[in-house]
């Protein structure tokens, strides 16, 4: 079979626009001041980047409608709403949405990624299937996600520097029995500079070793890689994607929530070149100086070439 199905992601992505009210991962507040303006300050108990934005309902006195910004911090200054009369208050009621990413980042053609694997791993690349086609729903216009087969458990290494703002591991798989998919994996969350997001799964239960709030460089460890069932072999999937819509209220549109987010197919180094990855190709993971630090400050280049 040329192509996994991978039902982690979706059930993941689609989650989070329903849910992100319930969880209050983002709390708005706001305070009138003495000359009638109104400031909305942000609270967000989550790491990462989340783009936030604010509709008005009954609004009087004020002839802004919506905003919308990322916001980084855990606390900081959301905006403040002005009167179109200063000698009166402002009337409102409001909703507030948010999604985490940073909309439509300015992504570099010729970065490129590490195979998530220490030096000299084989790996079998494929191409993972968007679950919502299995079942006859919808898929994104340019979804691609990664799934590498290894003949046995191993470590897995952060593919390119990154803040690590998720970490689920809380599933052990059941090795007695074969599956096309499962619904839920082990997963690390990989926030990069450019705003692109990269999502590891298929850790074995117990061994991720890093935590939200954690900054990684390329070849860190994040964890082991483990089975996927009853199969000898074990599986990682890597997604790289980002936010690329402001429109959140026309999220749960059919039309729409399949794209909320687009997806990169990164240049990888391996051990003979550097290349966009194709199905059914064995690769070897390689290394170096230059690629690890890509990214990194003049402080950090420093730093690393002291130890070296």
């Amino acid at each position: 079979m040329n192509k996994i199905i991978l039902c982690l992601c979706f059930c993941f992505l689609m989650s989070m626009g329903e849910t992100c009210l319930a969880q209050s991962d983002i709390e708005l507040s706001y305070e009138r001041k003495s000359d009638n303006t109104v400031d909305f300050n942000y609270s967000k108990k989550v790491y990462g980047t989340y783009y936030l934005l604010i509709k008005f309902d009954d609004l009087t006195n004020a002839m802004q409608t919506s905003y919308g910004t990322h916001v980084s911090g855990h606390t900081g200054r959301f905006f403040t709403l002005k009167p179109k009369n200063p000698s009166s208050g402002i009337g409102f009621s409001y909703t507030y949405i948010y999604q985490r990413g940073r909309v439509n980042p300015r992504i570099k053609d010729d970065m490129v990624y590490m195979l998530p694997f220490k030096p000299n791993t084989k790996v079998k690349v494929q191409k993972a299937e968007y679950m919502g086609l299995t079942f006859g729903k919808g898929s994104p216009d340019n979804f691609n996600a990664f799934v590498f087969n290894i003949e046995k458990e191993e470590l897995v290494v952060a593919a390119r520097k990154g803040l690590v703002v998720e970490v689920e591991d809380k599933y052990t798989a059941d090795t007695t029995q074969t599956y096309s998919f499962v619904r839920s994996a082990n997963r690390v969350l990989i926030e990069h500079k450019d705003g692109t997001l990269a999502e590891y799964s298929g850790f074995k239960s117990g061994t991720i070793n890093v935590k939200e709030g954690d900054t990684v460089n390329p070849m860190d460890p994040i964890g082991i890689a483990g089975r996927f069932d009853s199969n000898k072999n074990c599986r990682l999937t890597l997604m790289v994607y980002y936010l690329k819509t402001k429109k959140l209220f026309d999220s749960k549109k059919e039309k729409n929530k399949y794209n909320q987010y687009g997806y990169v197919n990164p240049i990888f180094c391996y051990k003979g070149g550097r290349s966009l990855l194709l199905p059914n190709n064995y690769y070897s993971s390689d290394c170096n100086d230059e690629l690890i630090t890509q990214e990194f400050s003049r402080r950090e280049k420093k730093k690393y070439v002291s130890k070296l």
